[in-house]
């Protein structure tokens, strides 16, 4: 259980910047408020027309440095729908829906990404039966100063990642859409277009991790996702490893939290 000075502290931030039931102005800091309390999470949970658990486990390095904890997850109260979830040297925050997304289909939201080095504030969808392991990514890394827009395959072998980075500001609001089709992944940043992956059927799978240039890449067909995935919210920290590092920047400690509102 979290220390009473960590969860005076949770409660006095979630009323600081509280009023997320609004819709923020992307870009903008928090809007003060008064009157909104906060509750922990104590089990699943419903917001935004979908149920909601907490996860309780360590997840793995090279990159990852904490254990996601129900403890640093408290929900608005009253007016107040957000999600907020905190992050500290050994603990991090992450929500699992019950909603499985599948082509065709938008997922998105509103997120406030806190500037932290070495953490990242995401939502992502999910699928890994053993064998094939497929992730579509919103991931802001404060860090580079940047989204990083990702698509993850593997299918019993190596592990294919296509990514870009676009720049975004933290300690800052922003409306993320995504826009997964037959033949395209679309991510939308604060009401603009800023990345579109394209279904190639003509490409082979080449080199494990592709970075793409200016506002567009081509992915093999072998690696598009096809199968319904699971809608995923987290704020983690690096492990400090080397390949953490180099994705993440280094992690000197920091604490803050992240805040997610209306997804969808």
């Amino acid at each position: 259980m979290p220390t009473p000075i960590r969860t005076a502290t949770l409660l006095l931030t979630a009323l600081t910047l509280g009023a997320c039931s609004q819709t923020p102005t992307p870009g903008a800091a928090p809007t003060p408020t008064s009157g909104l309390g906060a509750q922990a999470v104590s089990g699943d949970f419903s917001r935004w027309g979908m149920n909601w658990s907490p996860s309780t486990w360590k997840n793995g390095d090279p990159l990852f440095g904490c254990t996601f904890s129900k403890n640093n997850l408290t929900l608005g109260s009253g007016s107040d729908a957000a999600v907020y979830g905190w992050l500290d040297s050994s603990t991090c925050s992450e929500i699992k829906s019950n909603r499985w997304k599948t082509q065709g289909t938008r997922f998105g939201g509103d997120i406030y990404v806190p500037n932290v080095a070495g953490t990242t504030t995401t939502l992502f969808t999910y699928f890994n039966d053993g064998t094939v392991w497929n992730e579509i990514d919103v991931e802001f890394v404060p860090s580079r100063g940047s989204l990083h827009p990702a698509l993850i395959y593997r299918n019993g072998g190596s592990r294919y990642v296509y990514e870009a980075w676009i720049p975004a500001a933290s300690n800052a609001w922003h409306r993320v859409d995504v826009n997964w089709t037959a033949s395209s992944i679309v991510w939308t940043l604060n009401g603009r277009v800023v990345f579109t992956m394209y279904r190639n059927a003509s490409l082979p799978l080449g080199a494990t991790v592709v970075t793409g240039s200016g506002s567009s890449m081509q992915i093999p067909a072998a690696a598009w996702p096809t199968r319904s995935q699971q809608l995923i919210a987290n704020f983690w920290r690096g492990s400090n490893t080397a390949d953490s590092r180099g994705f993440l920047g280094t992690y000197g400690g920091g604490t803050g939290q992240a805040i997610w509102n209306n997804l969808y």
